[in-house]
């Protein structure tokens, strides 16, 4: 990693090996400086180097201060607003039964509450269509628990899923369903390949590594069954199928090694690496160690000809189009993935499913959009976020996020991820997947 300082109070400086990035935290502008220019720069100005900085935007006029407000500006031109225009997509959360125990999981499974209804799935899915009427698409995933427990409901939802779709002249409904691959039937792969899923497996690395977060209910392991049902969703037509990669204390050091794994004997060539959440009310894993072993794995996969995503890659997304990518609720068209729950509830955030505040019903949300900014992300909520290289990229916590350290202040392990991942997605050289 290259050592980092501020030049000019505003911009990052990165030397390596005699040679320097600049990057600018706002605008996501970045300029890359030979060994000579470094030294040209260290002399007193004007020089050659400090003119043709100037000429790309880079000078030590403006304010030296909290860019935070400069940030907020620049959202504001770019008509960049944290408020979500309506729900585009439903993670449908079925039921809270599972055949199997993660100790990570954010899901409090087997509660025995009881499962989603006909009625509220049917009510999901006309309020999910009526406010998307007329667009080109919808999403649709399927969730738990473990979602294929109720195959009856997903049947039936893809059902009305069509009928609603040709009633509200919305073009595709794009459907996914998250699964541990425990228990798929012959009846669910000939649906799936029906309607062109796409299926994300939950698995973290080979057996050794997976069964040490990942048992089925009764504490046995379950990846030969997996894996036959992986090569047998593969082999159906019509099937998209990738991997949900989630790092754990068991593979975080063998990242590279997982990816390898999963590509060359699962023949799984689609990975997305989840993001570490506090769930525990901290982050478990060490932050700039974590972007270091996904840029590694990242590289394992591209070799081997598979693509591997993760937050890494909103950096490198960023960074290309200069344009701060801080909306992590949100999706590229200002809508949102929101959970709808048992109960005639949805959540505003998709990955919490029992804080009050993003909690409502249909009939709320139908009577009053602007709810749907109970999502916003305040944007960098601490002084310190004024000098952080990943302003743009990362613009401090969630709502969500706030919520489960109990505070505005980030956790130092994220701020440890974003810095890094900025510093690496700026020298690196593959370019975007």
């Amino acid at each position: 990693m290259a050592s980092s300082q501020v030049l000019w109070g505003k911009y990052i400086r990165y030397d390596r090996d005699g040679e320097a990035a600049l990057l600018d935290p706002v605008t996501l502008d970045s300029v890359y400086l030979d060994r000579g220019e470094v030294s040209d720069l260290s002399a007193v100005p004007p020089t050659a180097t400090h003119e043709a900085l100037a000429e790309l935007g880079f000078t030590p006029d403006g304010s030296h201060t909290d860019q935070r407000e400069a940030l907020r500006d620049r959202l504001h031109q770019l008509g960049m607003d944290p408020a979500p225009v309506r729900i585009s997509g439903l993670r449908v959360v079925l039921t809270d039964r599972c055949n199997m125990k993660c100790s990570y999981c954010f899901v409090e499974t087997n509660t025995g509450k009881p499962d989603m209804t006909e009625q509220e799935l049917a009510d999901g899915l006309a309020y999910l269509f009526e406010t998307n009427a007329g667009q080109d698409e919808v999403a649709i995933q399927w969730f738990g628990g473990e979602p294929t427990t109720r195959f009856d409901l997903m049947q039936y939802g893809d059902a009305l899923a069509d009928t609603l779709a040709a009633r509200h002249d919305v073009e595709r409904v794009r459907r996914t369903v998250v699964t541990n691959g425990a228990r798929i039937t012959d009846a669910m792969i000939e649906h799936l390949s029906r309607h062109q899923y796409g299926v994300g497996i939950s698995v973290d690395g080979p057996p050794s590594v997976n069964a040490e977060h990942r048992r089925l209910l009764g504490g046995q392991v379950a990846d030969d069954r997996i894996q036959r049902n992986v090569r047998r969703l593969l082999d159906a037509d019509g099937i998209h199928v990738g991997c949900n990669l989630t790092p754990t204390t068991a593979n975080i050091g063998r990242l590279a090694e997982t990816v390898t794994w999963i590509i060359d004997h699962l023949g799984l060539t689609f990975i997305y690496a989840n993001t570490p959440i506090p769930a525990h009310g901290r982050w478990m894993v060490m932050g700039g160690e974590l972007a270091q072993e996904l840029y590694q794995a990242r590289l394992v996969a591209l070799g081997r000809g598979g693509m591997m995503f993760s937050v890494l890659d909103r950096a490198f997304q960023a960074l290309d189009r200069r344009r701060p990518m801080l909306f992590d609720h949100m999706q590229s068209d200002r809508t949102l993935n929101a959970a709808l729950l048992p109960g005639d509830r949805v959540s505003l955030c998709d990955i919490n499913f029992t804080e009050s505040t993003f909690l409502h019903t249909i009939e709320e949300l139908r009577a009053d959009p602007t709810l749907l900014g109970g999502i916003a992300k305040k944007i960098a909520p601490i002084p310190e976020c004024g000098g952080c290289p990943a302003l743009a990229i990362c613009g401090g916590p969630s709502r969500n996020e706030q919520l489960l350290v109990g505070g505005g202040r980030p956790d130092p392990q994220m701020c440890a991820f974003y810095q890094s991942t900025v510093e690496i997605a700026l020298w690196d050289s593959t370019g975007l997947q």
